[in-house]
């Protein structure tokens, strides 16, 4: 994964916000994944994030968090919750706590032509903690962590050694 960032400061974060134009696009090969926008003035203590998911994540891995954080669903459909105990329908108005080393994968609800619907959600994080990635399935029911920079276009068959695009996306 890889994003580009405006990198907001000062009034340039209002103007940003007040635009209507993302702060951060999380993207990776098949294209946008996630909008972000900054509720707040982004800092290391907390943050408070309007996201708009328009695509599921890749399948495959479940991946974790860099902080805490708290999730609010926003739109009518939702989307359904990968975790390793199974699948969580998430719905509108559905809040959830999550540790930082929550794993899981989110899939978003599809219309009646296939096509994946857009969920609204807003995020509200405490200070990073820990680097985030994914974690790939080992012989025996082990996992093995992958750091975000880390994870290639082969999943985890494959580290990449390509560089990290211009942009933060070290907070997932």
């Amino acid at each position: 994964m890889t994003a580009v960032v405006s990198n907001p400061r000062g009034d340039c974060w209002v103007r940003t916000l007040l635009s209507g134009r993302p702060h951060q696009i999380v993207d990776s090969d098949d294209g946008p994944y996630l909008h972000r926008w900054y509720l707040i003035p982004h800092n290391r203590r907390l943050n408070v994030y309007l996201h708009k998911f328009v695509r599921s994540d890749d399948p495959g891995p479940l991946h974790d968090h860099p902080w805490a954080f708290l999730s609010i669903i926003l739109s009518r459909g939702g989307y359904r919750e990968v975790t390793e105990a199974g699948e969580v329908w998430r719905r509108r108005g559905s809040v959830a706590w999550r540790r930082a080393a929550h794993r899981h994968r989110v899939e978003l609800l599809r219309d009646r032509h296939g096509r994946e619907l857009p969920c609204w959600t807003i995020i509200v994080t405490g200070a990073r903690r820990r680097a985030w990635g994914f974690w790939c399935p080992l012989p025996g029911g082990r996992k093995r962590f992958v750091g975000w920079q880390d994870f290639g276009p082969g999943g985890c068959g494959e580290i990449t050694d390509s560089p990290v695009s211009a942009g933060d996306s070290s907070e997932a």
